[in-house]
């Protein structure tokens, strides 16, 4: 049971991505799966079609993917019949539209459930939940998981690429010895459907600064073209990545970066990038409040109360106090150091 056909314990993922969606569950599967499949497992994943559209690394692994049924009643036979009658040795579920009526019709092929959540807002019928985020309390759940369920709360279980953890003493190094930005790093995100890029980039071009511009966009972006033609009229200072899969080079290489408090916010905490960051879905209000809280960011606020007047005017009060810029930093490290997916997989291996 739950072995696959390749004789390796079968790890079995559900999630969506798309324009509007984003890529981040898409983003923290993937890195759990890669290790996973390094520690000898296998992965396959169950999606809806806009993520081989939108997620690049999935097109290229598309005979591991199955499709989704418009409905959601079809989505449990479609899975089962996909994995075969060994089933797989865990079903990981990350997916706001799923609760535990899902997870139930999962049974019958999942030997386990790891539910990946960031609402507590749902009943879930799963045998680990992961919450990787600040403010996030074990309480929060107490009413909506089985009275056996292992619990993991925090960015300590934050999904991040091992390359974090290997950069991060390099980067809090660097981060000690200077305050001088020289190099920005505009990352809101694989799609960033309410091109926040933009309005950043228009900020910088007001300041009209010598610093470095590195923006990254996937793809898939609604407004990447129009990203283009804002990346060019900065000058030659300015560069935009599409697609980049060296996303810790690029935060490990910056002094200061731009997001939303996502779940990119635990990769600039492992390695102590201060940023200006904005709340960019409801989901993502606890982390923003925690992160303002621990003195981690510097917040812009609701998505659709920034201006690029507003950023500017962020932007320009720490180029005026450098020193901030040491003090977030600082905090920020404290928050998370990188190893969370390897504590992940501690845990699914203590269920055999």
């Amino acid at each position: 049971m739950t072995i696959s056909q390749q004789g390796l314990p079968l790890a079995f993922f559900r999630f969506d991505a798309g324009p509007q969606i984003g890529g981040g569950h898409a983003m923290r599967c993937l890195t759990l799966a890669d290790l996973l499949e390094t520690a000898g497992w296998e992965c396959r994943f169950a999606v809806n079609a806009e993520a081989l559209e939108t997620v690049g690394t999935l097109s290229q692994i598309s005979d591991k993917c199955v499709v989704m049924p418009d409905h959601i009643d079809g989505e449990a036979p479609a899975m089962a019949a996909f994995i075969g009658d060994e089933g797989c040795r865990v079903l990981i579920v990350d997916h706001y539209g799923r609760d535990q009526t899902f997870e139930m019709q999962c049974r019958g092929f999942a030997e386990r459930i790891l539910v990946l959540d960031d609402l507590a807002d749902r009943a879930h019928d799963c045998d680990i939940l992961l919450d990787q985020n600040l403010g996030r309390r074990p309480e929060d759940y107490a009413s909506k998981i089985p009275n056996n369920c292992k619990l993991l709360i925090g960015p300590e279980y934050a999904l991040l690429k091992r390359d974090f953890a290997m950069l991060r003493e390099a980067a809090l190094s660097r981060h000690r010895k200077s305050n001088q930005v020289q190099s920005i790093l505009v990352a809101f995100g694989l799609t960033d459907p309410d091109n926040l890029t933009g309005r950043a980039l228009d900020a910088l071009l007001e300041i009209g600064s010598e610093i470095e511009i590195v923006v990254v966009l996937g793809g898939g972006a609604p407004h990447l073209s129009d990203m283009e033609s804002a990346v060019e009229a900065l000058g030659p200072n300015a560069r935009l990545l599409i697609d980049a899969e060296n996303m810790a080079e690029l935060m490990a290489q910056a002094d200061l970066g731009f997001g939303a408090c996502g779940t990119t916010s635990w990769e600039r905490c492992c390695l102590g990038l201060p940023a200006l960051a904005t709340v960019a879905a409801d989901n993502q209000s606890i982390i923003g409040t925690a992160l303002e809280d621990a003195d981690a960011i510097v917040p812009l606020g609701w998505h659709e109360d920034v201006t690029s007047a507003s950023i500017a005017e962020a932007l320009q009060t720490i180029l005026d106090k450098p020193e901030r810029l040491g003090q977030i930093s600082s905090a920020a490290a404290t928050i998370c150091d990188g190893k969370g997916a390897m504590r992940v997989l501690e845990a699914l291996g203590d269920g055999g």
